[in-house]
């Protein structure tokens, strides 16, 4: 009789869900109508620190807010949620977006910038290519 082995990928590959923010004493704070996953969290924070840092280094903000009339705190709270929310919930091509991000990085780095030709498997650059005689093969 063959032994069975349980598969750990899929309780491993599971989210963590936050619904409640509590404090160490326990009080709520705040619920959510829906669970979220942690890196909602995470995406959102560095998303208003980006924010923060361009604050800090450029008026753009401070012109926004005299143009829209104080319009544009609306993006202190809704663009870190939205792209939040789109970093979770959108998968391309069936991956997570952090990793569709890194394999579209890993092919710009070796197709797109690299300028070199593939012979064979093998990156060979313009000169090599030259070497290179095709002859008319008899048969």
């Amino acid at each position: 009789m063959k032994k069975k082995y349980y598969d750990y990928s899929v309780g491993l590959n599971t989210p963590y869900w936050i619904q409640e923010l509590r404090t160490p004493k326990g009080k709520l704070i705040f619920r959510f109508d829906t669970p979220q996953n942690i890196s909602f969290f995470v995406v959102s924070g560095l998303v208003l620190l980006a924010m923060i840092m361009i604050n800090v280094n450029t008026s753009l903000f401070s012109i926004m807010h005299r143009i829209t009339f104080g319009l544009s705190i609306i993006l202190w709270v809704f663009l870190p949620l939205k792209l939040a929310k789109f970093y979770c919930e959108y998968e391309p091509d069936g991956k997570k977006m952090h990793q569709f991000l890194v394999d579209g990085m890993i092919y710009f780095f070796q197709f797109v910038a690299n300028n070199k030709k593939i012979y064979h498997g093998i990156r060979v650059t313009d000169n090599e290519l030259d070497v290179l005689i095709f002859e008319k093969t008899k048969f």
